[in-house]
């Protein structure tokens, strides 16, 4: 993706790419024999601004070129670039709130539009992208609601790029030096909201290498590379048993194990995924150390992981020392480094970015925190998916 200066609603030649009704035949971009036609225009009145309006001959919906914009039916139409700027700069929600004087459930909203349309601009530039180096992958722990509920965000990133390629998520059950009260407490929690599988680890990085091993050439070796965690060897082994029961055919993999007591120096194999590690904790204010501001839902920390997935491939420089040169440039992605503007410069649609699974329920904010019981927040809008 290049930088370029018009959005569509500001572009004076815009002429609208496909129907934006989801089901509507003609929704796919490209699609042959497809009809439009004028439809006038309508002034928006918070700033008398005049935008062209459409109508599909097909199914007849209406639909002007603020529906292809990325801020198509927000009030702060300004703010979603601003808020996924500052998020990836150490802000917690409050302090976005105060800072640009909104409730800090806007910004709650706003950081989750975001982390669906960082998930789908991810998917559109990387469709073609094919994997040619060593893949580090490992699991950034943090928890949700409470130390309670720790979970791990499954993170896979190339030796060389430092690209980070795909994030899964996986429950965990707390573990580690507790006081007998805690030891209770947790008893208590697991009898009422049960027990986190045990088996989680290794299926969230199943997903994770099942998506990685995608974007491999079966002609060529995968390389995988990880701390010595006994999920990890399972994980791999489920991911051929389950290519073999499709008849899908994936490429050899070699798996390297590393010790994580080796020096975090950049000569590890493991260093890209350090640095992710780092990079998160350092740049989101919900998984620093000893804070208030931790994410009380496992849904919303996925949607600031897609966010800094973004961030560290395409907007921040791959060193703080190395010019302009970004993770996606050297992963072969991107010719240029992008910033916020760029990344939000259009509305991208979920039913053009051939989801995975896992994929659809981050978009559709489908991972529920156990202990909110019934108090669940899914993404069910129709027409702003």
């Amino acid at each position: 993706m290049t930088s370029t200066q018009h959005t569509p609603d500001t572009d004076p030649y815009f002429t609208p790419p496909h129907c934006p009704n989801q089901h509507c035949p003609f929704h796919i971009p490209g699609a042959p024999d497809w009809k439009w036609g004028a439809h006038g225009v309508y002034t928006r009145r918070s700033d008398q601004r005049s935008f062209r309006r459409f109508r599909c001959l097909h199914c007849f919906r209406t639909f002007s070129t603020r529906t292809f914009c990325s801020d198509y039916w927000l009030r702060k139409r300004d703010l979603l670039p601003k808020v996924a700027d500052i998020a990836s700069n150490g802000a917690g929600l409050r302090q976005i709130a105060r800072h640009y004087r909104v409730a800090h459930s806007t910004v709650a909203r706003l950081i989750a539009r975001g982390g669906r349309h960082c998930l789908l601009f991810h998917k559109e530039e990387t469709k073609n992208l094919e994997i040619a180096e060593p893949i580090a992958f490992d699991g950034f722990e943090t928890f949700e609601y409470s130390q309670f509920f720790p979970f791990h965000i499954n993170l896979a990133a190339g030796r060389k790029s430092w690209f980070l390629y795909e994030l899964t998520d996986s429950p965990l059950r707390r573990k580690g030096r507790m006081t007998p009260g805690q030891r209770r407490r947790r008893a208590e929690l697991e009898a009422e909201l049960g027990r986190p599988d045990p088996k989680a680890v290794e299926l969230g990085t199943t997903t994770l290498l099942c998506s990685v091993l995608e974007r491999i050439p079966t002609d060529q070796p995968a390389v995988l590379e990880s701390d010595e965690h006994p999920a990890y060897p399972r994980a791999i082994r489920r991911v051929v048993r389950e290519a073999e029961k499709v008849k899908r055919k994936v490429s050899a993999i070699i798996h390297r194990t590393i010790s994580s007591r080796a020096a975090r120096a950049r000569d590890n194999p493991l260093f890209a995924i350090n640095l992710a590690d780092l990079l998160f904790r350092h740049s989101h204010a919900n998984h620093r150390r000893e804070t208030i501001a931790f994410s009380k839902r496992r849904m919303a920390a996925i949607s600031r992981a897609q966010v800094f997935r973004v961030w560290r491939n395409w907007v921040k420089r791959r060193t703080e020392n190395g010019g302009d040169t970004t993770a996606a440039m050297v992963a072969g992605v991107a010719e240029q480094r992008l910033d916020w503007d760029d990344v939000f410069r259009r509305r991208l649609f979920p039913g053009h970015a051939g989801l995975a699974k896992f994929e659809c329920r981050y978009y559709a904010g489908q991972v529920f925190t156990a202990a909110l019981g019934k108090r669940q927040q899914v993404h069910e809008l129709r027409m702003a998916f």
